[in-house]
């Protein structure tokens, strides 16, 4: 009798293993979203480094280069890669950013949310582009961060991505 429980018990184990690791793209991008509007509503994590004319917080793991310019900057973790663009000359609830997603994206949106409270506005948007290959981004007000990526762990990747651009401060 224990041996059967042992077993039905293993067997429940890998389909939950199995379930999770399928998560469509869609509940992805549904529980990054959601999770990137729980960080925006949240209070800031600690800023940990600093380059140029910014400082931020970012995850373990992650490094950031500067860019092409003084606005653009890479942001690493492992095999990712991310872009992150300042423009210092727009507000903290400056809807430039969603305005250009909105009238510009290139592919299928797969979700999108606007985010706003008091003084910002900020909005995480998953973009299909290509078979498998999906554009996140990450915005409050003239801080976007984005990055393209397989649809593998898309909910965590979109939360550290806002957690990242809640932080940005541009140093004088």
């Amino acid at each position: 009798m224990g041996r059967k429980w042992i077993q039905a018990a293993l067997l429940i184990v890998i389909v939950a293993v199995l379930t999770a690791c399928s998560q469509s793209v869609e509940d992805q991008a549904l529980a990054g979203i959601e999770n990137a509007e729980t960080v925006f509503s949240s209070e800031p994590k600690e800023v940990n480094k600093s380059i140029g004319h910014i400082e931020l917080y970012l995850p373990a793991g992650y490094s950031i280069e500067k860019g092409i310019d003084e606005l653009n900057y890479t942001i690493l973790n492992g095999k990712d890669s991310y872009i992150l663009f300042v423009n210092q000359n727009e507000t903290n609830d400056s809807q430039l950013h969603y305005d250009i997603f909105k009238s510009e994206s290139t592919g299928k949106i797969v979700e999108e949310k606007t985010f706003k409270s008091d003084d910002l506005f900020g909005f995480s948007g998953v973009v299909e582009q290509s078979k498998g290959k999906y554009e996140l981004i990450a915005n409050l007000g003239g801080v976007k961060l984005s990055t393209i990526s397989e649809d593998k762990k898309l909910d965590t990747k979109i939360q550290e991505m806002m957690e990242i651009v809640q932080t940005v401060n541009v140093i004088d």
